[in-house]
């Protein structure tokens, strides 16, 4: 085990979604109910910017929409920067016609490749952009009213798809409220008990007890990563055919423990376990190791006749 982890806290965080509504949208971003011209055409040139570096006539496939709280009555919250979503949909069948070499792989396999490239070569980009976090997700769906969105705002044909509701709040179950009241319990403990081990294992003397340090250590670090994993899982699945989107409980949860802390100090953790992992592939084998998923897709585009 490398020095990768360090010490988390668990700090409360403000969320748009436990926020009242405001009189208007986003002054920043909205004219009213129009979406300002410079903004609508900066999404979009970072958008398409970077997908003809790599791929065929994005134009043709591409379908992108601003979405989720920032475009809704609820956009003010005390997080700096704010969150600005936009959400891409993919013509799968005609992404594959133009660009054969993806042939093989699955509409959640290319939703997963954009995905990635996306956090790669455009977050870095566009995580501070003109005061938000602009981040770009696809969804395996193309259609963005199949995932029952707050709102969106369609970029390409500039116009609403889904009109933010004025009179939109969370909704309320005293059952729900008690759910995460328990993750935010078992989060602590689990954040506390990294904590411990953590000093343990620092100071861990000769190898025996080293060893028992670190195996300590790791099964918290897995619980950690795991249930931010299972949070963030449930809200995917809010936000899918399946799902209730805003009023799904699964986005209730997610929403809930960004704001008591606990979601980003269990994602912190599970940032500190993927960097050491990758450190440790670095100095084994002298590169990062692809994920499974990377190296099942690398696959199939390779099996494509003529590649």
């Amino acid at each position: 085990m490398n020095n990768s982890y360090k010490n988390v806290n668990v700090t409360a965080s403000s969320t748009s979604y436990f926020s009242s509504p405001s009189a208007g949208l986003d002054p920043n971003l909205f004219d009213g109910m129009h979406l300002k011209p410079w903004v609508r055409n900066s999404v979009l040139r970072f958008l398409f910017d970077h997908l003809a570096v790599m791929y065929q006539e994005p134009n043709r496939w591409i379908s992108a929409w601003l979405a989720g709280s920032g475009v809704s009555y609820q956009w003010e919250s005390a997080r700096t920067p704010a969150d600005l979503d936009c959400l891409v949909g993919v013509d799968y069948g005609v992404f594959r016609r133009l660009n054969t070499d993806y042939s093989g792989l699955s509409n959640e396999e290319i939703a997963s490749m954009f995905n990635e490239e996306f956090n790669r070569d455009l977050l870095p980009e566009t995580s501070n952009w003109e005061g938000y976090e602009l981040t770009y997700y696809v969804n395996p769906q193309t259609n963005i009213v199949d995932i029952n969105p707050y709102a969106a705002y369609d970029l390409i044909h500039d116009s609403w798809t889904i009109e933010p509701d004025k009179e939109q709040n969370p909704p309320y179950s005293r059952i729900w409220e008690q759910s995460t009241d328990r993750d935010y319990n078992t989060g602590v403990e689990i954040i506390r008990r990294y904590s411990q081990a953590l000093t343990e294992y620092r100071g861990a003397k000769g190898s025996a007890n080293l060893v028992n340090a670190e195996r300590k250590l790791n099964m918290i670090i897995d619980q950690a990563a795991d249930m931010y994993e299972d949070m963030h899982r449930g809200r995917k699945i809010a936000f899918s055919r399946t799902g209730a989107g805003y009023s799904d409980y699964n986005n209730y949860r997610w929403q809930a423990g960004k704001k008591s802390g606990i979601v980003q100090a269990l994602k912190k953790i599970k940032q500190y376990r993927d960097a050491a992992a990758d450190s440790e592939a670095v100095e084994k084998y002298g590169i990062e190791l692809p994920s499974p998923d990377v190296l099942i897709r690398r696959a199939a585009t390779h099996r494509v006749p003529g590649r």
